[in-house]
Parts: C-alpha cells; structure tokens; sequence
C-alpha cells in the first residue's frame, strides 16, 4: 500500500501531507473498498504484526515463542516459503526502508536502507544468521551481532542495546495504531486515560460534544467492586475471590443530560451510564475519540478496520474531513469501509489515489488498485461504478434468493 502522493491536481491544499523530506509528500487519509473477505482486514492485520514483532521480538520473553504468522495456504509455493514485510517511515530528512522475511521459526532475511532525495544507502542486510552492516549505519551494532537470536530482529535487539538510528525508527514505526471498530475495550480505556488527563480532558469532550449526541459532558467515576456487586452480576462465584483480589476499582464513565419541565425549561441535570443507557453508536465515537485525538495531536497513524460498524455516515464523514483538514500537518488516517457514500461525487473526501478497491481472485489471492491506477477518470462517478461493479471490489454475482427454500 502506497501513501505517497501521485501527480494528481485535486484536493492538493487539504489531503496532502508534507514532510521533513522535502522529495517526499503523504496522503492524509487512505479507505479501503471491496466485498467481504477481500483482504481489507488482512493488509492491516499484517501491519499490526510487522509493528509488534519490530518491538517485541528481541525481549527475552520470546527466546522459545513461535513467530506468529501464518503463510499464504492456497498456493503450494507459498506453504513452505517465509512472509515477506516491509515498510517504509519518513522522519528526520529522510526516509528509512526496513523489511524481514520469516516463518514460525526463524528470520531469514532483514534490510535497511534510507535515502535522501534519489540516492539510497544501504544501512544493513542479513541473511540467515549473516548480517553485514553498513558505513552508515553505527559501527558499534557489529558487537551485536553474535548475540542475535534466529528467531530476533537485529533492529529489535540493536534498539533494546540503545543503537540511536534503531531506536528513532522503532518510536516512528511505535506510532502506527490499530484499531477494531468492532472492538471498544480497549479503545474505551484509552478515551478514559485521556479523559482523565488534564491536558486532554477538555479536548476529549468538545470532541464528543461536536457530534451533538444529546449530552454536555462526559465524566468518570471509580467504583470501588463489591461481593455485593460480583453476586448481581451472575459471575460464577469461583471467580469471584479472584477478581476482587485483583481489580479493586472499576471506572464507570457519565454523560451529563438535561432534565425539562413540561414547558420545555431545564430544571436539573442527570447523568446516564454510558454502558447502560447509550446507544452502541454513542460507545462507538466515545472508544474513537481517544485515538482519533491522539494521533491528530501527536501525529500517528491510525488504522482502523470496520470504521463503519455502529456509526453515522455524517460522523464518519466527518472524522475523515478533520483528518484531511488544513489544520492537520501531522497525522494520517487508514480505514476499511463498505460506506461508498464517503467517495460520491458530491462528497469530495478523497482524490483518486485514496481510493483503494480490494478484490480476490479465484484462486484467493488478494489484489488492490487505487482508482487512480485503475487510471479512473476524476469526473467519474466513482459511487455508482463501484457499486455496478466496475471497480471489482464487489460481490457482484452475489445469489441469496429465494430458490435457496429458506421460506419454506
């Protein structure tokens, strides 16, 4: 997936995103089209790995744990083969180039490379348990390099021994964020740190506030588990010991509502259970508000699969605009949507290249465009050709009828 900005002219002042490389500028915003079982949640599932293994692979944790990656399994030249995982960050100047190739076991092959303007440099590459470093690269990771586990990534272990270039790459690739939109949990607790937080606790409300959900304001309260509490809530009573040993407090999240006399005059304010009493869409944008907020002002960037799930298009429509704003000179925004409203023509959400369309062949593989390699015209009207099927990208031989006698 390619976030470097093509020759287009459209919507070249907001979608743009300029960076410490003065040859290299990034598209804000990236969504991802196509029918269920495309591959959409596969690409981000991958980059989440490719983030994960990059930190965790050196920690001594992981000496005997199995790599945890599956190989392609519908082609018999991939059964056996290594994955393949590369990625590219933009930060001081220059854009770095790091990729491995590895299976359950063990790391076959790892690369890094930068480059300023056209010229790239080659700042390490291993194979197997062979790794030659470069002249550029700090002439101290050589000492490291016996210490390399089969199953570790040389970049992992030279960050952990405090290599500078290895350490600034890792923090970079540490701000890519996945998230579910399927999934609250842990979102929930990140919008609740944050809430939490002075510094972003107006922030967060304004943010909740602009999507005029009926409420004010948005609160916290600990609450402290009681066995009186364990035995309502049906747990099963083995359990209980356990948790009250280990989670003493809960948090307990309130919205703040008005209550109006018959002649429609605010007399007093209540609060509702945010769990309880809001609908599941309200849940939705308060688990996003956390990570939107976050990457926008620390200038991550934020993947999130099933953006659609439980939201508003107008909301999602709108978390899409603020990423593409003027005002955003940071972050970028990745997601997975089945909402062809975001790229109607009337929208103007995206530029050509934005627009990926997944599709899966007959033989299940996973193939993506953008609109503008599919060398779509700007003046089309890419919602009605998608959904026609002109795309790909849609189950256009899709057969739930009546012939299949479910009415009988």
């Amino acid at each position: 997936m390619d976030l470097n900005v093509s020759s287009l002219t459209e919507l070249r002042n907001d979608n743009i995103l300029s960076t410490s490389t003065s040859s290299v500028n990034l598209l804000k915003s990236v969504v991802a089209y196509g029918a269920n079982s495309s591959g959409k949640s596969n690409l981000f599932k991958a980059i989440k790995f490719t983030k994960k293994f990059i930190k965790n692979s050196s920690k001594d944790s992981q000496v005997d744990e199995h790599i945890d990656i599956e190989p392609f399994r519908l082609s018999t030249e991939t059964l056996n083969e290594p994955s393949h995982f590369e990625l590219e960050v933009v930060f001081d100047g220059a854009k770095y180039r790091y990729g491995f190739e590895v299976d359950t076991q063990i790391v076959h092959k790892e690369w890094l490379y930068f480059s300023t303007k056209n010229k790239e440099y080659l700042l390490f590459e291993r194979e197997l348990q062979s790794i030659v470093v470069g002249k550029k690269y700090d002439s101290t990771s050589e000492n490291f390099i016996n210490n390399t586990r089969e199953n570790t990534l040389f970049l992992s272990l030279c960050a952990q021994l405090n290599i500078k270039m290895a350490v600034d790459i890792i923090k970079n690739i540490a701000n890519i964020k996945y998230i579910s939109g399927t999934n609250d949990s842990n979102t929930i607790d990140f919008t609740i740190k944050l809430l939490n937080d002075p510094k972003y606790n107006i922030i967060v409300n304004n943010f909740i506030k602009g999507a005029n959900l009926g409420f004010k304001e948005v609160k916290t309260e600990s609450i402290e588990l009681t066995q009186e509490m364990l035995e309502k809530s049906g747990l099963p009573k083995e359990l209980h010991k356990m948790v009250l040993e280990s989670n003493k407090e809960n948090i307990a999240i309130f919205t703040e509502h008005t209550i109006y006399d018959k002649n429609y005059d605010a007399k007093e304010i209540t609060y509702f259970n945010l769990m309880k009493n809001e609908s599941l869409g309200t849940r939705k944008l308060f688990s996003l508000a956390g990570p939107i907020i976050d990457a926008i002002i620390n200038g991550k960037t934020l993947i999130i699969d099933e953006f659609d799930a439980r939201l508003h298009p107008l909301l999602g429509k709108a978390i899409i605009k603020l990423f593409n704003s003027s005002e955003n000179k940071k972050a970028q925004l990745l997601l997975a949507s089945h909402n062809s409203h975001y790229i109607n023509s009337s929208s103007k959400l995206f530029r050509r290249d934005q627009i990926l369309i997944f599709e899966k062949d007959e033989y299940g593989q996973t193939l993506f465009e953008t609109l503008n390699d599919k060398k779509i015209r700007k003046d089309a009207s890419f919602e009605k050709d998608y959904l026609s099927g002109k795309y790909d990208g849609v189950p256009v031989k899709l057969e739930i009828n009546s012939q299949l006698n479910l009415f009988e």
